[in-house]
């Protein structure tokens, strides 16, 4: 039961993530489409309040719930972040491949690879709506926002774009916090290979 709930989630985050994006992708959204995309999104908003509610009623220590569980309660309390729920089915796709092919270390530098896309994903659709009425912005369309998060993430930063707004702004500081993170392993780990390669040339030699 508990696997079918979690499954429910995770789908429920895809949902959340298409009417989510889907006002980054268009420049006028009708009311009864905006008013669609609202009901979805409540339904899914209840669907994460309920279990982290579930979680913190059946946890014995409930502090220490709340600690281990952080993405959840930031999931309900900051809509953006719901879509990251995907990140299981992410983790769940590294473990297939370290333990079909390719080695651990592979297995996690690709998931920390697709997650790093994916948080620049979240973020382009979220700074895109948020800048693109913003006079003054030069951030107007999902173009604009992607390749803005992109170059934020890998730390580039090309300056050509760049939010105005508070909470673009607020999006940015995070996104840069989490790129410097996301890269620095996948730099860390890439480096860790060659220098393996490195010694196994020598010892062979």
């Amino acid at each position: 039961m508990k696997r079918i709930w979690s499954e429910i989630l995770t789908f429920l985050a895809l949902i959340f993530l298409v009417t989510y994006s889907y006002p980054a992708f268009v420049v006028e959204v009708s009311r009864s489409t905006q008013k669609f995309i609202d009901i979805v999104q409540w339904v899914c908003w209840l669907a994460f309040a309920f279990d982290l509610l579930v979680g913190i009623f059946r946890a014995k220590v409930k502090v220490d719930f709340l600690k281990h569980h952080l993405f959840d309660v930031a999931a309900v309390l900051l809509p953006f972040l719901r879509p990251l729920r995907l990140m299981r089915v992410i983790s769940f796709g590294g473990l297939v491949i370290q333990k079909v092919a390719i080695g651990r270390q592979f297995a996690i530098t690709l998931k920390v690879a697709i997650a790093s896309f994916f948080i620049a994903y979240v973020a382009a659709v979220q700074v895109t709506i948020s800048e693109r009425s913003i006079e003054g912005s030069n951030i107007k369309n999902f173009g604009d926002g992607i390749w803005w998060a992109v170059t934020t993430v890998t730390t580039v930063g090309y300056g050509d774009r760049f939010p105005v707004s508070t909470e673009g702004r607020l999006l940015a500081v995070l996104l840069m916090i989490a790129g410097i993170s996301l890269v620095g392993v996948i730099t860390a780990s890439v480096a860790s290979w060659f220098v393996r390669l490195s010694q196994t040339h020598n010892e062979e030699s």
